[in-house]
């Protein structure tokens, strides 16, 4: 079957100046459907069409003919059902040959992919259908006017899924048999629609409708290989979560093994999807421009197979050979004098919750009422109930007044609340709102993970005791003046932990300098997560690029 593909360009736009030369994403528009055209599996010839000797010139770059436009043909009247058959007779004069299906594709739709233009000409075949339209779904409760007056056009108002199906065409392409395409018309008297969805749909006709498909046609697949269980605790699966919603509009689902089902019902929740594998089965199901490990270590063979896979590699507190191998590396726990030049490191690359953007930083008080407290998902140790045992001396050799308890959704210890004190501890599972709770207290006690952040980020007086020996190597809690680090759990002896919270209970002065502190800390934690964005998005750019010039060179 002999399918010819027509690519009309004028040279003139009233909306924005030569807009089928005007660089989309550092690519002019008409390539776009060039490339699509050229590459398709079903199409036999490719003639772009044009008054402009430019957009000619410029298209003489690909295997595809040329048709300067006649004269008659190129004024803002002219539509293209002369345009597309003046081509069609050219191009047939030219082959001496005769087509049996012609299809127009429109420049000005550079978010139609070729898997969706193939996949419309291979049903329009096996379908044997005349002529094919594509059209986006504009189902809304719409407004009509008529005799100068604005009315309803529509029945009943009723949700959206109720609505009778309505169309929108688009310009992607046209498909119709040979004998349809006349000097008047391309259409038989039978049409089948080709639904599209809403971003191949896109036309680009005015500024705003380009700086939305440049932001579209940049449109990533991200993939987040995360693991959450009783061995690791939650906190990656929390961060992974924080950067996909950073994310927002893109490509994302999830990766995990040897999680917890806690684990993935939580990504769930977030609206994401997961997949389930086995570790020596990631490479398999990847399928992504960016993968973002949050698994702590990874191997260089690992992270060479993701590379090899055409992949950008984003890895979070590894402290492996891998690190060495993936493209970026973020660490706001562990820092570094002298760290190599794919490392972030530093508590101004921790991901902060959007949750927390909600709330401002507690405000001083010279007496402190409210001691939070929070030892993670899995609280190992069973520091909650070492706190929980010296409460009553905290309530009586201080100012505070009530003990706030988060317990997270691993903790499976027995916790016991010391008698008469039901009225004092709140006890919280399964907190959808953190900072609502972090922003009654005045002091808090937690683990050396990343809850550390989110307390500095809210100006939090803290003390911070370490959980395992990987969380003594966590800086910022060591090093920080607005946290008094401990050490680790199993040399903090009880009177130790009760004294240090009373002496910041009650040196104001101290209090005070730790807050101011953490204020200023605080203004750079919030900025983070966008610090991160903005890197991973901006050097994978740059690593696309010089991957594409690498190829023009080469080829």
């Amino acid at each position: 079957m002999n399918i010819l593909a027509i690519i009309p360009a004028r040279g003139g736009s009233k909306g924005i100046i030569r807009k089928n030369l005007r660089l989309l994403n550092q690519k002019p528009l008409i390539s776009y459907q060039i490339a699509n055209a050229v590459n398709s599996q079903f199409i036999t010839d490719v003639v772009v069409t044009s008054d402009s000797n430019e957009i000619l010139d410029y298209s003489s770059n690909f295997p595809v003919h040329l048709r300067k436009r006649p004269a008659d043909l190129a004024d803002d009247k002219t539509t293209l059902d002369p345009v597309v058959n003046d081509a069609t007779l050219y191009m047939e004069q030219e082959k001496d040959t005769e087509y049996d299906v012609v299809v127009t594709l429109q420049p000005t739709s550079p978010l139609l992919s070729l898997k969706t233009l193939d996949g419309a000409i291979e049903n329009f075949i096996q379908e044997d259908i005349e002529t094919m339209l594509p059209v986006v779904d504009a189902t809304h409760l719409q407004w009509k006017e008529e005799n100068n007056y604005v009315l309803p056009d529509y029945e009943e108002r009723v949700n959206r899924q109720w609505l009778p199906r309505k169309y929108k065409e688009t310009g992607a392409f046209l498909i119709t048999h040979r004998e349809y395409v006349q000097e008047d018309s391309r259409f038989a008297d039978n049409v089948n629609i080709f639904l599209l969805d809403e971003l191949e749909g896109l036309d680009v006709d005015t500024d705003i409708d380009f700086l939305i498909a440049e932001t579209l046609i940049k449109r990533l697949k991200i993939a987040l290989v995360v693991n959450g269980n009783r061995d690791v605790g939650m906190g990656h699966i929390h961060r992974a979560l924080t950067i996909a919603d950073g994310f927002i509009g893109h490509d994302i689902k999830f990766i995990t093994y040897s999680s917890e089902p806690v684990s993935v019902e939580l990504i769930k929740d977030g609206g994401y999807r997961v997949i389930e594998t086995e570790k020596d089965l990631l490479t398999d199901v990847v399928d992504a421009d960016i993968v973002i490990n949050d698994i702590l270590d990874t191997s260089k063979d690992y992270v060479n197979r993701l590379k090899d896979a055409g992949c950008f590699v984003v890895n979070f507190e590894d402290l492996d050979e891998g690190s060495s191998y993936a493209h970026l590396v973020f660490n706001a726990l562990y820092e570094k004098t002298n760290p190599q030049s794919n490392h972030r490191f530093g508590y101004e690359y921790e991901c902060l919750k959007e949750q927390f953007f909600l709330y401002q930083p507690v405000k001083f008080r010279d007496s402190p009422r409210v001691l939070f407290v929070t030892f993670g998902g899995v609280d190992q140790n069973n520091l909650t109930s070492r706190i929980l045992n010296i409460a009553p001396r905290l309530l009586e050799e201080s100012s505070l007044e009530k003990i706030i308890v988060v317990l997270g959704g691993e903790y499976s210890h027995e916790l016991e609340i010391p008698p008469d004190l039901d009225s004092i501890v709140e006890v919280h599972r399964k907190v959808e709102n953190m900072p609502e709770l972090m922003s009654q207290a005045d002091i808090a006690v937690t683990s050396n993970g990343r809850t550390i952040y989110e307390l500095a980020s809210m100006a939090i007086p803290t003390i911070s005791i370490a959980q395992n020996d990987r969380e003594t190597l966590h800086l910022f809690a060591r090093y920080h003046k607005g946290i008094n680090y401990l050490g680790i759990s199993c040399t903090v002896q009880d009177d130790d932990l009760a004294s240090s919270i009373i002496q910041l209970a009650s040196n104001t002065d101290l209090r005070c300098k730790m807050y101011e502190e953490l204020s200023e800390a605080s203004v750079v934690i919030r900025k983070g997560l966008t610090r991160i964005i903005n890197e991973i998005t901006s050097e994978y750019w740059k690593w696309k690029y010089d991957q594409e010039y690498q190829r023009d060179e080469a080829g």
